[in-house]
């Protein structure tokens, strides 16, 4: 009977420090101080190519740094940081088509942080897809422009590469440029070495432009040794506006575009 007494006490003593020890487990759970709590929305579910999508969140305190991730919030390339108050928008437009995920991220004055997860459909709309681009002429095309080498040498001749440009939309301000710059890049061809084929199929880079949002340009340079680049368009300007606007209504399959003033002349191949 002693025995069983002893081993009574034992499981009971046992009990209540389980039970202690699941108390304060809870306690620790429930401790998170953070009041921080944030609404996203957005206007538009479905967006077009190169149409812009607005996120806006809403907190119940001040906000103080906003941030996104397009890869499942593994990165956060960039942050913004102000006196928002208690609202702060995102903006951002897509060129590549399906279903898009993005993270917003929103951070207090204590650097308190809350994520909220959006899905965007981007769809083609009134899209064009690039198909190719054919250069015929340029400046003194079939002369010397890598002098390294003499006349009797192919090597002489230009190494001819493209550059598509198309503005990028600030994402946290909404805003595009108007003057063609550097981060303007949107696609850049491989080069084609002593002016040799100067025919690039693009059709399976999915390069879509919204003509009705956007206008786009295109350059053509020499790469030559060691990243030295010549420009065979005589700028500037360094760039040649691809009309595409203007054929909406005819539609062709491709367009040739002249510049007599720097003897140029290219082809666009287009799907519209």
């Amino acid at each position: 009977m002693k025995f069983n007494i002893m081993r009574i006490a034992l499981i009971f003593l046992l009990a209540v420090c389980i039970g202690c020890s699941s108390s304060d487990e809870d306690n620790i759970i429930d401790s998170d101080p953070s009041t921080l709590a944030v609404n996203v929305t957005q206007d538009k579910e479905t967006v077009e190519v190169d149409e812009i999508v607005t996120l806006t969140a809403r907190a119940n305190e001040t906000i103080k740094e906003i941030s996104f991730s397009k890869d499942g919030g593994v990165t956060f390339p960039s942050s913004y940081s102000t006196n928002f108050g208690s609202t702060a928008n995102l903006y951002f437009s897509f060129d590549e088509l399906g279903e898009k995920t993005i993270i917003f991220r929103v951070k207090n004055n204590d650097g308190d942080f809350v994520d909220r997860t959006v899905n965007i459909t981007v769809e083609q709309g009134n899209a064009v897809r690039l198909q190719s681009v054919q250069l015929s002429s340029f400046y003194d095309m079939g002369n010397t422009w890598d002098d390294e080498y003499p006349a009797s040498n192919p090597n002489h001749l230009a190494d001819v590469f493209f550059a598509i440009l198309k503005p990028p939309l600030n994402v946290y301000q909404g805003t595009r440029g108007s003057v063609p710059t550097s981060s303007w890049l949107w696609y850049r061809s491989d080069t084609r070495d002593n002016e040799n084929n100067l025919n690039w199929d693009i059709q399976d880079e999915n390069l879509f432009i919204n003509v009705e949002e956007l206008s786009t340009y295109i350059a053509f340079a020499d790469e030559d040794n060691n990243g030295v680049v010549q420009d065979l368009m005589l700028g500037p300007p360094f760039e040649s506006e691809i009309p595409l606007v203007d054929y909406m209504n005819s539609q062709p399959n491709s367009i040739t575009i002249q510049e007599s003033n720097i003897e140029l002349e290219y082809t666009v191949g287009v799907e519209w």
